[in-house]
């Protein structure tokens, strides 16, 4: 059975949202901000009349490379399904849940099953011939010009041409090895930025037949980064921070992180007034899949999101009520298209249009609040006066009116709305539309922070930092609590000695510290100018396995947490296909076996299969999916050191240990609330196997697990029942089972008695060490000083009704479940 038996009981928890690609956030390398047309390009549109490279290269460039970007916009328009189902689907192994003999016939029943209905495994070769073959004419020719410009050394087609052979673009297939060669050719000729960052990356994961070499990462990426190309200055950053390849040095990370958070805030700086919009949100793909292993396994295992189909049905049900007049609804649709959502693009345009209807339901021409509002409509108008305010001073879905501004800001300030303090108090500092006043400026500020806004906090803390560092440094601190992206980059300014203003900033490690995790934040939020997730997000929408896993492994490199925990989610979803399925299948494609048409379902298998490719070996990719696992957890990713214990318990990527495998499970039980990882962690207790048998422990664990989650109740009421049957076999064996019966809790202890037994303990200068009947043995603990002498238990004080049915709904309830589960307990007993 061994730990694989819980993913078989949790499956009737199991909901997977599909994925729906309407919306695909990314943006394509290349840059086709001029070619966005939605166009349908035919084959006879792709012929190009390109003279010989040799004519004109550039000439020649240029063309080809407007045709490839014409028809990736066409791609975007036409050419992907409305709806994709996930493509992460969690296999599991039901075999696990029969006996030992009977587990070899399950699992060949289980390929001839697959066999039959066609569900196995599609090759990445087939998957690459299909893309190959779906490409137009046109585009075919334009790559082979592109490909012979590159041969006569022309640099800007040796770069495009390494790009689409390592991406995938423009319908082509992933050839790793030929990226390789192209990249160096182009380092070597110009010492190109982006091309030694991409041999850092494949020497550091050893992408194709490319051996992982530290060293020869170290070097490349640090040639790029000293050209300042700040992908490569965050992943030597992160590489310094957690010691990968290179000694773990807080200076040198922090030095890398700084360069990349003072970009991406000159970056921030540089959009309309009060800075640019954050980036959008990074999925979490487990999130849409319903989590690592298709099930929730804590409560702290998924985020809540919503499918797209649920999405439109709310979105739908508060376009209506706002037709109606409903002030929340209306409010409701201007956040959401102000700020944008996986599912609907940030729309200045709409948000306008609704928080005008508003403001002419709440306001008079004169700007004076209707009468007879109630309270919700008055602290909703306070808020609509603030944002319309706001967008008039950013010119957000109109012309920047700054007098329009002003006048939105004062009715909004003057209700008290902390967004209009703010805001308006950056007009009086830069002296917009009004004269300048750092007074009143301040003044404005510290409203906006008793009111929590974020921004008012920082700008209040600006304004002040001299005169009050301590209350400055607090403000920061509350704002970066909340991921103001401002506060992170001042207080990492202040601890890294940048501007050293706080005597109780002390010790140069701590304080290197703290400046690195805040740098981080900034570099890892603040990435319009460097971040892989969105080519990441696009390529996984869009169905393309490789080229997605690929942009998360580069962001898992640069230490994104949630690049690390996509990467790995990836390739466990290859890493679990059958190897024998696929080379089957491989067979049947090289005889011609297979029908040739193309739908979704075939898709996924196939850009599944695809993954395989990314690495030279097997063993390779497992190594490397565990590395990913474990650099997630060490970030506080959710189910990621229970993956990491799997791959120690089952020895895949690593040596086989079932020590560090229950000390990972321990960390996620303790720490993360992980009800998968306490089940597993009873089951070890059960068995002996990687701790020292406990029946006591074995039961603490299952009992917590049901607790924590619901999914996995079935799981541990039928781990308990075997657990019962093992006590009782242990106990009539003459095994030491311990002293009390497993599943009869002890009474519990009065105050009375607690405090005696404190008294007692501090009469004998022993106070402080009386033991907790929730100590870690388990609420079947009983102290050997409460069961004898002054600390017996006095039941003459106890209430005679109470005890007595307490201890008979316990036996009552044992029984019935031990009724329950006995006559299955053969399929659990032949574990081992």
């Amino acid at each position: 059975m061994r730990i694989s038996l819980s993913l078989v009981v949790w499956t009737l928890a199991l909901g997977i949202a599909a994925l729906d690609t309407d919306h695909g956030a990314g943006v394509w390398r290349d840059s086709d901000a001029g070619h966005v047309a939605k166009m349908r390009i035919q084959e006879s549109e792709h012929t190009l009349d390109i003279h010989s490279p040799t004519d004109n290269r550039q000439a020649s460039f240029d063309k080809a490379l407007k045709v490839l970007q014409q028809y990736q916009s066409s791609l975007k328009s036409h050419n992907m399904p409305g709806r994709y189902e996930s493509q992460l689907k969690t296999y599991r192994d039901i075999s696990s849940f029969f006996p030992k003999v009977a587990r070899e016939y399950v699992q060949g029943a289980a390929r001839v099953f697959s066999s039959v209905f066609g569900l196995t495994d599609r090759t990445a070769a087939r998957y690459a011939s299909h893309r190959r073959n779906s490409q137009p004419k046109g585009v075919k020719q334009a790559i082979q010009t592109v490909r012979k410009l590159a041969e006569r050394g022309h640099e800007e087609s040796l770069f495009a041409l390494a790009e689409i052979e390592m991406y995938g673009k423009y319908g082509s297939a992933l050839e790793l090895d030929l990226a390789f060669e192209h990249y160096q050719q182009l380092a070597d000729i110009s010492g190109n930025a982006t091309a030694q960052y991409m041999l850092g990356l494949f020497y550091a994961v050893g992408l194709g037949s490319t051996e992982q070499q530290n060293g020869m990462s170290l070097l490349y990426t640090t040639l790029s980064a000293i050209q300042g190309y700040i992908p490569a200055e965050a992943t030597l950053a992160f590489k310094y921070l957690s010691g990968i390849g290179v000694p773990v040095s807080c200076n040198k990370a922090l030095s890398y992180y700084q360069s990349v958070a003072r970009k991406a805030i000159q970056y921030y700086n540089s959009g309309p007034v009060m800075g640019r919009h954050m980036p959008d949100y990074r999925a979490r793909l487990s999130d849409d899949n319903g989590g690592a292993y298709g099930v929730r396994t804590g409560p702290y295992s998924l985020h809540k999101v919503v499918n797209r189909k649920s999405f439109d049905e709310l979105l739908l049900y508060h376009q209506q009520n706002a037709l109606k007049g409903d002030i929340k609804a209306s409010m409701t649709l201007v956040d959401l298209f102000y700020h944008g959502h996986r599912f609907a693009p940030r729309n200045f345009a709409l948000a306008l249009k609704y928080l005008r209807q508003v403001n002419t339901h709440l306001f008079t021409q004169q700007g004076e609040l209707r009468k007879g509002l109630v309270q919700s409509e008055v602290n909703a108008a306070a808020q609509a006066a603030g944002m319309y305010g706001i967008m008039c001073l950013r010119g957000e879905g109109q012309p920047v009116d700054t007098a329009a501004a002003l006048k939105w800001l004062k009715i909004g300030a003057k209700m008290g709305h902390g967004i209009s303090y703010n805001a308006l108090g950056v007009m009086y500092q830069a002296g917009i539309e009004v004269p300048p006043n750092r007074d009143r400026a301040i003044e404005l500020f510290k409203l906006a922070a008793e009111r929590r806004h974020q921004g008012g906090q920082v700008n209040f803390a600006l304004a002040i930092i001299d005169a009050m560092p301590e209350i400055a440094h607090e403000n920061l601190r509350k704002a970066a609590e909340k991921g103001h992206i401002l506060a992170h980059y001042h207080l990492a300014e202040l601890y890294s000695g940048v501007a050293e203003l706080f005597s109780g900033v002390n010790g140069a490690e701590m304080q290197c510290r703290m400046a690195v995790a805040s740098y981080k934040f900034v570099a890892e939020y603040g990435d319009w100018l460097h971040s892989p997730i969105p080519s990441a997000a696009t390529a996984y929408q869009q169905g393309r396995l490789d080229a997605a896993a690929l942009s998360y492994m580069q962001a898992a490199e640069m230490g994104y947490g949630v690049g690390q925990l996509n990467a790995a989610q990836l390739l466990e979803t290859a890493a679990r296909r059958n190897a024998k399925s696929s080379a089957e299948a491989a067979g049947q494609i090289g005889n011609g076996n297979v029908d040739a048409k193309s739908n979704v379902e075939d898709g996924q298998a196939t850009a599944v299969a695809s993954l395989w490719s990314l690495f030279k070996t097997r063993e390779a990719h497992v190594r490397q999916t565990l590395a990913y696992w474990t650099r997630a957890a060490n970030q506080d990713m959710p189910d990621a050191r229970v993956k990491q214990g799997d791959h120690y318990f089952y020895g895949q990527g690593v040596e086989q240990s079932s020590e560090k495998a229950a000390a990972a499970y321990t960390i996620a039980a303790e720490v993360d609330a992980n009800g998968l990882a306490m089940w597993n962690l009873g089951w070890m207790y059960e068995h002996g196997i990687g701790v020292q048998r406990d029946f006591f422990l074995a039961k603490r664990w299952y009992d917590k697990s049901i607790e924590v989650n619901d999914g996995g109740k079935l799981a541990n009421y039928a781990s308990l029942a075997r657990l019962c049957v093992k006590y009782v076999w242990a106990w009539l064996s003459g095994d030491d089972v311990g002293e009390s019966p497993l599943f009869f809790a002890p009474r519990p202890v009065t105050q009375e008695e607690e405090d005696r037994a404190q008294a007692e303990a501090g009469a004998d200068g022993r106070e402080g060490q009386v033991r907790n009947i929730n100590h870690y043995e388990g609420d079947n603990y009983v102290p050997d000083d409460w069961e004898h002498g002054a600390g017996a238990l006095d039941t003459e004080d106890m209430d005679a009704d109470e005890e007595p049915a307490e201890e008979d709904e316990s036996l009552s309830g044992n029984l019935f479940f031990i009724a329950l589960f006995l006559a299955a307990g053969w399929m659990f007993l032949p574990f081992r």
